[in-house]
């Protein structure tokens, strides 16, 4: 049975080669299986972008339904017992969402360092070169983060087919994926067309002053509260020590297998959880003021 298992989890991961290969056959696969293999594969590319930090996106739930039913299987078929095979796909799971998380953060601290920097050269541009924004904003091809570059691309791109700078800035918008900052300084600058070309200037160099110094505060902010972070750290690790003193003392996992050791198991987790939860809400640093983008298109206003 687990060998049955384990072929067919190897056939759904390489039909999508197979049904490269066999393109130049006459009797196609089979419209389910090729949708299921697909399916499938495009899950695995998109665990493994998580892995290699190049996907930024939230993982959908068929992809860590599959994770953690892959790496279950996978243990099972080695011999363990079914609860620690849930068990490892739940860790599997859990440190892809970390993951993600950690991709979350590091891009979002880029693009807020990046684009003061990305404004200041604009207003450069435009004093140097007298032309428009729209003109200038999406010229720029030397970008230091590959996050903030990607943005842009995306914005040059629409400008090019359409020639509107708020469609173009509206594609930044969706393609930041709810980024505060990349948010702000969207509805900042799709308030600039009427403006004179200093008052532009200006509103450029405001955008990127308030950026800046919400960036400072925000590093000040983390900095005072690290130690209270390393701190919270002992909630885990104290709970953590107790449990193991636990199993050295009952000599193995047998009594915290009961319906009661499992129950309040699951209550101290929940109340855990709960606390650190509660504790993140408050150490949370404040969100960017809410500033819509003109909302003339109703798409955008169900994006928000």
């Amino acid at each position: 049975m687990r060998a049955l298992i384990l072929m067919a989890i190897g056939t759904i991961l390489i039909a999508p080669a197979l049904k490269r290969r066999k393109q130049g056959l006459q009797k196609p696969m089979r419209p389910l299986w090729a949708a299921a293999a697909e399916t499938s594969f495009q899950a695995a590319q998109e665990i493994y972008g998580f892995l290699a930090g190049t996907n930024y996106r939230k993982p959908t739930t068929f992809s860590l339904a599959s994770l953690a039913a892959l790496a279950a299987i996978s243990i099972w078929i080695t011999g363990l017992i079914w609860y620690m095979a849930l068990l490892f796909g739940f860790s599997a799971t859990l440190c892809i969402c970390l993951r993600w998380r950690q991709i979350q953060r590091r891009r979002a601290m880029e693009l807020a360092e990046s684009w003061p920097t990305y404004l200041e050269q604009t207003r450069a541009k435009m004093l140097a070169s007298s032309r428009s924004l729209p003109y200038v904003i999406f010229e720029q091809t030397s970008v230091a983060s590959p996050f903030l570059s990607e943005l842009i691309q995306r914005g040059r791109r629409e400008f090019e087919n359409s020639g509107n700078l708020e469609k173009a800035l509206k594609t930044v918008w969706r393609a930041g994926d709810n980024e505060e900052v990349t948010n702000y300084i969207c509805s900042a600058l799709c308030a600039t067309p009427g403006s004179t070309s200093s008052q532009i200037q200006n509103q450029l160099s405001a955008i990127s002053a308030t950026v800046r110094s919400r960036n400072e505060l925000k590093q000040e902010t983390n900095s005072r509260l690290s130690g209270v972070r390393t701190a919270r750290i002992f909630i885990l690790v104290i709970p953590a020590g107790m449990a193991l003193a636990g199993l050295s003392f009952a000599g193995s996992v047998r009594p915290f297998l009961t319906v009661a050791s499992i129950g309040q198991i699951v209550a101290a987790l929940l109340l855990l959880a709960t606390c650190w939860y509660w504790s993140t809400k408050l150490m949370h640093f404040p969100a960017w003021p809410t500033q819509a983008m003109p909302n003339t298109n109703h798409e955008l206003q169900e994006l928000r």
